[in-house]
């Protein structure tokens, strides 16, 4: 772990120098091996574009494939790649026969664009859709796993639930395994929006036991942005359909993820480049530690400069590479006009790039930890808050 901070980031990572990276979380970044790797592949599909559709392609996804199943505790015939996790809540969803009287359930937690895909399938269905509230403080995972118990059985007609493996923006590692026995033992389907939790988290899809699964692998695994995976339990992979329907739909489950029309499928080919980059720094665990410890360290030191306190959850759900803590309260009202401003000033006026957002009626700020980031970048952040904290003209709020 000596060579991670700022020797791995001047050595394996494009990242502007002027710039403090806090976010990684929402986008990722791809180290140059990988990059490279990338750029290489495209030349050569570039050479022969026909090869590459009729010959390479196959070949190159398929070995894919074969690695991810190693990462994840699973078969290569239940996995295919998908853009984003969001495509594969997407497919999900317009996979299921919903009629009126039917139930999908979410919380108040679950992420943005996949709670707008409930709504949508929800009204072109007549299905009704259904929200836990979940309230702060949380106290254990058995609490968490009780909301959900108590909802199936006041609402017995509920036929799929939709759970964030790790929340977002609140960062709150949601008990699935626990969750998926409870809707299972009512007969309800379940899928997964583990989109943050490749890389963060030691996966086994027998053992998480999810009728469906995705994670984006452009987080937290180095690969190039477009690029995740998607389980289906063997049962349901003939009900499963992707978005597209496209030349191999009437073909395996497989087949009609693989083919979706000409377009880009290098990223998921980049798998394999990826996995090798992380062995070679040192592997996950490896990672892991110094991730981990970072975030602790940074949770810790933001909460005693603000004098604020972290997300008031229990240790057991919080993400290991992902935290969330108060933000100083001088800011105004927790809405969004003023999360994205103060998200605006840090990057315009101190080149800090930074997580605020909207939890449970309050501003918190989530920051993310990664084999790049050193001490010294959250210090930054905190200088930055600190001093966007003193600016409470009106101007601050200009573009309010």
């Amino acid at each position: 772990m000596e060579n991670f901070g700022k020797k791995i980031r001047n050595e394996m990572f494009f990242l502007d120098q002027e710039t403090t990276f806090t976010n990684h979380g929402s986008y990722g970044t791809v180290p140059k091996p990988v990059f490279e790797a990338h750029q290489d592949l495209l030349r050569s599909v570039e050479r022969n574009v026909n090869k590459w559709f009729l010959t390479d392609l196959q070949i190159r996804y398929d070995v894919a494939i074969k690695v991810l199943a190693g990462l994840i505790g699973a078969s290569h015939s239940d996995l295919a790649f998908v853009e984003n996790a969001t495509t594969a809540v997407s497919a999900v969803l317009r996979s299921q026969s919903l009629a009126p009287g039917d139930g999908v359930l979410i919380t108040s937690l679950t992420y943005g664009a996949c709670a707008n895909a409930t709504k949508v399938v929800c009204s072109d269905t007549g299905a009704s859709l259904r929200s836990i509230e979940v309230r702060l403080p949380l106290s254990s995972k058995e609490a968490l796993v009780q909301l959900y118990r108590e909802e199936l059985e006041a609402h017995p007609t509920t036929k799929i639930v939709l759970i964030d493996h790790i929340t977002s923006p609140s960062a709150i590692l949601m008990p699935v395994k626990e969750i998926v026995q409870v809707c299972h033992e009512r007969g309800v389907r379940v899928i997964v929006d583990g989109a943050h939790a490749p890389g963060q988290l030691t996966l086994n899809m027998a053992e998480i036991g999810a009728d469906y699964y995705t994670g984006n692998l452009h987080k937290w695994m180095f690969c190039p942005r477009g690029c995740a995976f998607f389980y289906v339990s063997p049962s349901l992979q003939t009900q499963t359909h992707p978005l597209v329907i496209s030349h191999y739909h009437f073909k395996s489950f497989n087949d009609a993820f693989f083919m979706q029309a000409t377009r880009d499928y290098t990223p998921y080919c980049m798998l394999p480049a990826a996995v090798e980059f992380i062995n070679n720094i040192g592997g996950l665990e490896a990672i892991s530690s110094y991730n981990r410890e970072l975030s602790i360290w940074a949770s810790d030191m933001l909460c005693k400069r603000w004098n604020v306190e972290p997300l008031p959850i229990a240790p057991e759900l919080r993400s290991p590479f992902l935290a969330v803590v108060g933000m100083p309260n001088c800011f105004g009202p927790p809405t969004v006009e003023v999360k994205m401003e103060i998200v605006r000033q840090l990057a315009a006026n101190f080149n800090v790039i930074a997580v605020v957002d909207i939890v449970d009626g309050k501003l918190w700020c989530r920051i993310s930890t990664q084999v790049y980031n050193t001490k010294e970048d959250y210090t930054r952040l905190a200088d930055a808050v600190e001093a966007l904290a003193l600016d409470t003209s009106p101007k601050m709020y200009k573009h309010i």
